[in-house]
C-alpha cells in the first residue's frame, strides 16, 4: 500500500484543486485579479508594468513584485484568448465581516464565466491550472522534506505531503493565481537542496542552490529571509581540508542570485530610488493597509488568531469562516504535533553537539531522524515568520493572512508530520501487543482523514457561497441596497422610478436571495415621509439559493399626495427593513413671486431667492423661496434665528423644508421650493432682523455665502411691522 500512497496523495491533491478551481468564481482569492492583469499587461504591453503611487494610476497592484511568476504564466497562457476584461466590477455589497450578511464574492460575475470553455476566460483559468501544478510540485517536495528527517520511514514523507496536499486553504492558494504559490515551491526546494548539499557538498548542489535562490528573489521579496540557508549548508559543510571548496561554494551561493536577480532590483533602484521598490507601494496602497499605530500585544494576539485560521480555512477575500469548533480541532492537531517534536528533542540530550551530528539514532526506532534536516525546516520556518512579523509592524490586519507564510509550507508541514511520526512511536511503545501495528497506522492516519474531510467540505461551504448556476449580478443600473430582512432574504438591488408623480402607477423589482431557507411571508410598503402608507404589495421569495430576481410588484401614488420623500420598506413580522428612498413631486410647478428679492449664493448648491414677511400680533410669518444649484447629496437643516436691536437671540426655528416633507436631497436642479415658518416671540420683547442659513444637522457645518456676502454663514434680513 505504501508503493502507492504518495501517487494517491499527489492524484488526490490534484482533483481536488482542479475543482476548487471550477468552484470558486474567477478573482475571488485575495489579490487574484491584479496578478492576473500582472500577467495581461505582459502580454498586451511586452514591456513590465511600473508602480505608480497613486493606486488609480496602476495597470495592476502588483507591479512592484519581480517578475518570475507572471512570466511564467504569460508564456503558459499565451495561446489561450482573453476577450472579456480581466477587472471585473466590485460587488457594492461586500464586507470583510464574515459575520455580515452578503454573499461572499468580492466582485461582481457575468453567466459567461460558468462555462469552463468560454473563450473570454480560457487564459485566467489556464493560469489556475498552472498554480494547480505548482502546488503539485509542493506536495512532492514536502513529501521529500519528510523523507530527508526520517529517511528510513516513509510514513514521515507521506504524512508531510497529505498534510500539505489537504490543507484547505493550500488547495484554495493553489487553485487562484497568486506569487505566493510558486514562494511555496521554491521555499521547499531551496531547504530541500540545502539539507543535500550538506551531507553531499558537491559544486553541482552549490549551484542548483545558487539558481533556486536567485529565482526565489524573482518571485517574491520575502524569499530574502531563506538566503541564510544556502550560506548555512557552505558552513555545515566545511570540514577539514574543504576551506577552499567552501569558499568556492560560498562565492556561488552568493554570486549566481545576484547576477540572475540583480538586474530587476537595479531596475526598481533606478524607478523608485528604492531596490524593493517598499515605498511607492506602501503609498499606492494607502490608508487602507497601512499601520496607524505602533504593534501591540492585542495586535499580536489578533495576528496569532487570524494568521492561524487563514493558515488553515479562511476562504474568499477573508470572507468565509470554517466554524469555530473546526479551529479548535485544527488547534489541537498542531499542539499534538508539537509533543512529538518535544519527544524528538529529548531524544537528542539536548547536547549542543548532537545538533550537529548528521545523523541520530532514536531509542525507540530503527529509523534515524536527522537532525540537520530537522534543523533546515525549523530555520525555513523561523525566517518566514521573521519576516512577516517585521512586515506587520508596517502593515494592519490585511497583513496576517497565512497565506503569507507558504514560502514555509512545506517545511512546516513535514514538521508536523515529523511530530506526528514521532507521536504515534510513543504510543506504540506504551501499548506493546496485538494492537501495536494498528495503533500507529490510525495514530498517523487521523490528521490526514480529518484534513481530507475539511476539504471535502470545504469544497461544499465554497459552492454554496458562491451558489451556481444563478449567478450574482444584478441587473445593470438597478441600486445596490444590501440589506438583511428579518426573514433572512438578502436584498441586494432594487429597481424603481426615483421621481413620481400623484397618481401614478408604477412597479418595483427585487434582486436578492434568501440565506436560509424559505423566507416569511413579506410585503412591499410604500410609505409617506411620515410613515404612512401609500400602497402595498405582498410578496414571497423563492427558497433557491442563488439570485432571485423577484416578479415586478405594482404599487401607485395616491391622487392627491403632497410632494415628498417618500420610502420603499420590505416588512415581514411587524419589522421593517428600508430599501429605498424615491421622490413624488408636485403636479404643477409654481413660479417663484417673492415679494423681496434677495439671491444669497449658499455654497454654490442652494440659492434664497427671496421671501414673504407678515409680522401681527408677536408672530412673524416667513415664506422663503429657494432654489438648488445643483444635484444635492445631503439633507440640509435651515435654521431661523429672530433677533433684538443688540443681536440677541429672542426666539428660533430649525428644521428641514416643509417640516421635513421634501428634504433638499431630492431636490431637483433649478427646482424652487417654498418653505413656510412662523416665528413667536414674549410680548416685552421687540425683535428686529432674521437670521438665517442652512447647515449639516450630522456635523452642525454650515454653508458659507458666496459672492459680495463670503465667509458669511447667514443671512440677514429686516423684521418690518404691518401697518
Amino acid at each position: 500500500m505504501k508503493k502507492f500512497a504518495l501517487p494517491l496523495i499527489l492524484l488526490s491533491y490534484t482533483v481536488l484543486a482542479v475543482v476548487m478551481s471550477l468552484v470558486v468564481p474567477l478573482g475571488e482569492s485575495p489579490d487574484e485579479i491584479d496578478h492576473f492583469l500582472y500577467v495581461r499587461y505582459l502580454l498586451e504591453n511586452r514591456a513590465f508594468p511600473v508602480m505608480h503611487p497613486v493606486a488609480a494610476d496602476n495597470a495592476t497592484m502588483e507591479a512592484n513584485q519581480p517578475p518570475l511568476f507572471y512570466l511564467l504564466n504569460a508564456a503558459a497562457t499565451a495561446p489561450f484568448p482573453m476577450t472579456a476584461s480581466a477587472d471585473f466590477p466590485l460587488n457594492a455589497c461586500f464586507t470583510f465581516d464574515p459575520h455580515d450578511g452578503g454573499r461572499a464574492h468580492f466582485y461582481l460575475h457575468q453567466p459567461a464565466e460558468q462555462n469552463v470553455f468560454a473563450s473570454d476566460y480560457l487564459a485566467f483559468r489556464a493560469a489556475r491550472l498552472v498554480s494547480v501544478l505548482l502546488g503539485l510540485i509542493t506536495v512532492w517536495l514536502a513529501y521529500r522534506l519528510g523523507r530527508q528527517m526520517v529517511p528510513g520511514d516513509k510514513r514521515a514523507g507521506l504524512l508531510a505531503a497529505a498534510f500539505l496536499a489537504f490543507n484547505p486553504q493550500f488547495l484554495f492558494m493553489t487553485a487562484s493565481v497568486n506569487n505566493d504559490v510558486l514562494t511555496a515551491v521554491l521555499g521547499a526546494a531551496l531547504v530541500y537542496v540545502s539539507v543535500q548539499a550538506t551531507g553531499q557538498p558537491t559544486l553541482r548542489r552549490f549551484v542548483a542552490l545558487g539558481v533556486l535562490m536567485g529565482l526565489a528573489l524573482l518571485t517574491k521579496f520575502a524569499l530574502l529571509a531563506f538566503w541564510p540557508l544556502p550560506l548555512l549548508a557552505v558552513l555545515l559543510s566545511a570540514g577539514n581540508g574543504r576551506k577552499r571548496q567552501a569558499l568556492q561554494n560560498g562565492a556561488v551561493v552568493l554570486g549566481l542570485p545576484l547576477l540572475i536577480a540583480g538586474w530587476w532590483y537595479v531596475r526598481a533602484a533606478q524607478l523608485y530610488g528604492d531596490p524593493l521598490a517598499w515605498d511607492v507601494h506602501l503609498q499606492a496602497k494607502g490608508s487602507e493597509v497601512l499601520r496607524t499605530s505602533a504593534l501591540t500585544l492585542a495586535d499580536l494576539r489578533d495576528f496569532v488568531v487570524i494568521h492561524f485560521q487563514s493558515y488553515w480555512a479562511w476562504f474568499g477575500w477573508l470572507k468565509i469562516q470554517a466554524p469555530g469548533w473546526v479551529y479548535g480541532l485544527l488547534a489541537v492537531m498542531v499542539a499534538v504535533a508539537a509533543m512529538g517534536l518535544v519527544l524528538v528533542a529529548r531524544d537528542w540530550r539536548l547536547e549542543i553537539g548532537d545538533w550537529w551530528r548528521p545523523n541520530l539514532q532514536s531509542p525507540i526506532s530503527n529509523s534515524p531522524v536527522s537532525a540537520t534536516a530537522v534543523l533546515f525546516n525549523v530555520l525555513a520556518a523561523a525566517a518566514i515568520y521573521a519576516s512577516l512579523l517585521r512586515y506587520i509592524q508596517t502593515i494592519n490586519w490585511s497583513g496576517y493572512q497565512g497565506r503569507l507564510a507558504y514560502a514555509a509550507a512545506g517545511p512546516i508541514a513535514a514538521l508536523l508530520a515529523l511530530g506526528w511520526w514521532r507521536l504515534t512511536l510513543f504510543l506504540a511503545r506504551k501499548t506493546q501487543g496485538r494492537g501495536h501495528v494498528l495503533l500507529q497506522k490510525w495514530a498517523a492516519a487521523l490528521p490526514v482523514l480529518g484534513l481530507l474531510v475539511l476539504a471535502l467540505a470545504s469544497l461544499v461551504q465554497l459552492r454554496e457561497a458562491f451558489a451556481r448556476p444563478l449567478l450574482y449580478m444584478p441587473p445593470a443600473g438597478w441600486p445596490r441596497v444590501c440589506q438583511v430582512t428579518a426573514d433572512g432574504f438578502f436584498v441586494e438591488a432594487v429597481d424603481f422610478p426615483v421621481r413620481l408623480l400623484p397618481g401614478d402607477v408604477f412597479t418595483v423589482s427585487l434582486a436578492g436571495y434568501p440565506q436560509q431557507g424559505p423566507t416569511a411571508q413579506g410585503q412591499i410598503l410604500l410609505l409617506n415621509w411620515d410613515g404612512s402608507v401609500l400602497d402595498a404589495a405582498d410578496l414571497r421569495p423563492s427558497s433557491l439559493p442563488g439570485l432571485t430576481i423577484l416578479d415586478t410588484l405594482p404599487l401607485t401614488v395616491p391622487p392627491g399626495t403632497l410632494p415628498t420623500a417618500a420610502r420603499l420598506v420590505y416588512t415581514v413580522n411587524d419589522q421593517t427593513t428600508d430599501l429605498a428612498r424615491l421622490k413624488v413631486a408636485a403636479g404643477q410647478t409654481a413660479v417663484p413671486t417673492p415679494a423681496h428679492k434677495v439671491d444669497a449664493n449658499f455654497a454654490n448648491q442652494i440659492t434664497l431667492l427671496g421671501y414673504d414677511l407678515q409680522v401681527a400680533d408677536g408672530q412673524a410669518r416667513l415664506t422663503t423661496y429657494w432654489q438648488a444649484l445643483r444635484p444635492l447629496p445631503t439633507d440640509y437643516t435651515i435654521f431661523l434665528h429672530l433677533l433684538g436691536t443688540d443681536g440677541s437671540l429672542i426666539a428660533q426655528h430649525d428644521g428641514q423644508p416643509q417640516g421635513g416633507r421634501y428634504p433638499t436631497s431630492i431636490w431637483d436642479t433649478e427646482e424652487v421650493v417654498v418653505d413656510e415658518v412662523t416665528l413667536t416671540w414674549p410680548p416685552d420683547e421687540a425683535p428686529a432682523q432674521v437670521a438665517l442659513g442652512l447647515y449639516r444637522l450630522d456635523t452642525l457645518e454650515r454653508l458659507a455665502l458666496v459672492g459680495d456676502s463670503a465667509g458669511q454663514t447667514a443671512v440677514t434680513l429686516p423684521l418690518e411691522q404691518n401697518p
